[in-house]
């Protein structure tokens, strides 16, 4: 989860929240970090997830817990520093494990500023395996059916690493969330701290898979692939696993 914000909100299935950005939200040249996006989005599905009663400890209580397994979003237009963003989101129909939900950004004055669109699954805290949403949520009847991409994002393919020198890091006490696990918002830094951007890579897309969850003190390699305007990232833990895929274009 983010820091505590004060947020305006629309309590209605599709969701409006008004969210003050932060100067962390940004990185030195003055642009929105991914991570701080898909904190946002974030933020604005778990107000939504409690609005439906499907929150954290709703779920607890039925024991499994919601994890997000894919995260893509296009920038239309950078947000601004010091400003609020309003972020809406909504939820579509799901599939036996996994559903999908849409968000928009945008200013005040209801400028596009970043589109996206993430997957969601259950898991139960015992087996860390996915759980069948079947019986255990129950999406509302009036769901509406726009949505952001007319394509659902592929997996990210892999890449041969060949005998390059990866960038290491050990995710901290707090980078874990109240799963246990690495909060999906802390990866989405890694590719850019493995390639220290210029000011010249401004994002205009950027996807984020999640293969396997990542523990607080584990070390993980970062290796990076570039492909022209396109920067492939893959953190890979201990045991060789591919915990985290990423794709950044520029």
């Amino acid at each position: 989860m983010t820091g505590q914000r004060m947020i305006d909100t629309e309590l209605i299935v599709d969701l409006k929240v008004t969210v003050p950005l932060r100067v962390t939200d940004f990185d030195r040249y003055g642009r929105l970090k991914p991570s701080a996006v898909l904190a946002l989005f974030q933020e604005a599905a778990t107000v939504q997830a409690n609005v439906m009663d499907i929150g954290h400890d709703a779920m607890e209580r039925r024991g499994v817990f919601w994890a997000v397994i894919r995260t893509y979003y296009e920038v239309i237009r950078q947000p601004e520093l010091y400003t609020s963003v309003q972020i809406r989101t909504w939820p579509h129909s799901p599939s036996r494990f996994s559903f999908q939900r849409d968000y928009i950004m945008s200013s005040l004055d209801d400028e596009v500023l970043v589109r996206g669109t993430s997957e969601w699954v259950l898991m139960s805290p015992e087996t860390r395996q996915f759980v069948s949403l079947a019986g255990v949520y129950e999406p509302p009847e009036n769901l509406i059916e726009e949505r952001n991409f007319e394509k659902k994002q592929r997996k990210i393919r892999d890449f041969d690493t060949g005998d390059a020198m990866p960038y290491v890091v050990v995710p901290p006490y707090t980078a874990a969330d109240i799963n246990g696990h690495v909060n999906n918002s802390v990866y989405a830094d890694y590719p850019f701290d493995a390639i220290n951007p210029s000011s010249k890579h401004g994002v205009k897309s950027f996807q984020i898979d999640f293969r396997h969850e990542a523990r607080t003190g584990d070390p993980l390699a970062i290796y990076t692939k570039r492909d022209d305007g396109t920067i492939f990232t893959k953190g890979v833990d201990a045991k060789g696993e591919i915990v985290f895929a990423a794709r950044t274009e520029f």
